[in-house]
């Protein structure tokens, strides 16, 4: 893995697994679960539900974030100062819920699950979409992600120390830690019903495109959550719903690396690659 120190912080840089798959546009097919998995948390759904205009604006929300969350990769070799940013940007979200919990959003547990919803998400993507990943990859990818973390200068007392564990903590948060918390509800009933309007496209063109796409693209989020979680929000996965998910797997997985690279990685990448001279670009 290729590192490098930015004070007392890690830095990734060109030849890890981050630099590689981190900024692909396909990680946005995961977006929705992602989401979803953060918001069931009860301190990060109450952090959002108090302190968030997300559901009456949730595309700008989540485009303005994701590249923010990409800069700890692509600003490289200052990841460390993108890192210190965003989390200074949760110090004043705290506060009580409605059934009385304390919660902050820089609660070790509350802020490593946020990051390793993220995580997931990219694994996911590269097991799913673009090949079975070995177990040297598997760990690689996770000791990447665990130096991303560390940049933003927050606890580190529950983060697992290798592959196999985060696996294990990952399960036991989703069977005994999550529940369907009023953000996390909503959630679910905006991906059902998106909102009126999307900044990236012409408006008469998504409103043409926003129901009848609304029902397949959360049928392909209930397909990449955990099962745990998918019962627990009421959602069935058939054995022909999960024959159908793997034939459109094997779809992108054929036809992504025919797309020309500079749509197949977010502005973020491309500025990175083009900033140090290393990355897909060619």
């Amino acid at each position: 893995m290729t590192e490098l120190r930015v004070g007392s912080e890690l830095a990734l840089g060109p030849g890890t697994l981050h630099w590689r798959y981190a900024g692909e546009v396909r990680g946005y097919l995961l977006l929705v679960k992602a989401g979803l998995l953060q918001l069931m948390h009860p301190g990060l759904g109450a952090g959002v539900e108090f302190h968030s205009d997300f559901f009456n604006e949730p595309w700008e929300r989540v485009l303005r974030s994701v590249p923010e969350i990409q800069g700890v990769t692509f600003d490289y070799p200052h990841g460390a100062v993108t890192a210190r940013k965003i989390r200074d940007f949760h110090n004043h979200i705290k506060g009580e819920d409605t059934k009385g919990r304390r919660y902050h959003a820089l609660d070790p547990e509350t802020y490593f699950w946020a990051h390793a919803t993220i995580f997931d998400a990219l694994f996911q993507m590269i097991d799913l979409f673009d090949h079975p990943m070995t177990p040297a990859e598997k760990e690689q990818l996770y000791q990447e992600g665990c130096a991303a973390y560390r940049a933003y200068g927050v606890s580190e007392r529950v983060m697992p120390p290798d592959w196999p564990s985060f696996e294990a903590w990952f399960d036991m948060m989703c069977r005994e830690r999550l529940e369907l918390t009023p953000a996390a509800r909503r959630l679910v009933e905006f991906a059902k019903e998106p909102p009126e309007s999307f900044p990236l496209v012409p408006t008469f063109l998504y409103r043409l495109a926003r129901k009848p796409s609304a029902k397949p693209l959360w049928w392909h989020s209930v397909g990449t959550l955990p099962p745990v979680v998918r019962e627990r929000i009421g959602e069935r996965w058939t054995d022909a719903d999960e024959r159908r998910h793997q034939r459109i797997r094997q779809v992108i997985r054929r036809t992504w690396p025919l797309l020309p690279a500079r749509v197949r990685y977010t502005a973020r990448a491309r500025a990175g690659y083009r900033r140090v001279g290393v990355g897909p670009l060619g």
